[in-house]
């Protein structure tokens, strides 16, 4: 459906609409689920210092955009950790996001797949993520991906937030 469609790495001159589309996805899913309310929504300065932190540090955090006809319309946000049970660099999925008109068309999957590409062309282990436990689409996804799901429950201790 989109002949335009790009996945790249998130640059620089992104700021604008990646601190938007940020801003917009943190919105929905505190709306649909009440316990991410115990964090404090940043302003737009304090998204802006943190997509700045991000582009600076991509040894560590790398995020991918898609853009269609030069309009971003989706994003991932990851981050590298080391895995002792894997023996090597793992690649975790924290944040997946395609605005809603442009959904239901793949746009996700083909994030993914730029995602798992680049570990394996990298000599990352694996690849990791978490969904919501209510989000059957993102699962869907995800295990016609390839991923298995693992039980485990996600804590969270807030710092300063």
């Amino acid at each position: 459906m989109f002949d335009q469609l790009m996945i790249r790495l998130c640059q620089s001159k992104d700021e604008e609409v990646y601190v938007k589309l940020n801003l917009d996805f943190m919105k929905a899913v505190k709306e649909e689920h009440p316990y991410w309310d115990s964090l404090k929504m940043p302003s737009e300065e304090e998204m802006r210092r943190t997509f700045r932190e991000a582009i600076a540090s991509p040894e560590h955090i790398m995020i991918i955009v898609a853009e269609i006809d030069k309009e971003v319309v989706g994003f991932a946000n990851t981050w590298t950790v080391y895995s002792i049970w894997s023996r090597g660099k793992a690649l975790t999925v924290d944040d997946l996001y395609v605005l809603p008109s442009y959904r239901r068309n793949g746009i996700g999957k083909k994030i993914m797949n730029y995602i798992i590409e680049y570990a394996e062309n990298n000599d990352y282990k694996r690849v990791q993520l978490h969904a919501e436990i209510d989000n059957e689409k993102a699962h869907n996804l995800y295990r016609g991906l390839g991923f298995s799901q693992e039980e485990m429950l996600f804590f969270m201790k807030k710092l300063g937030c």
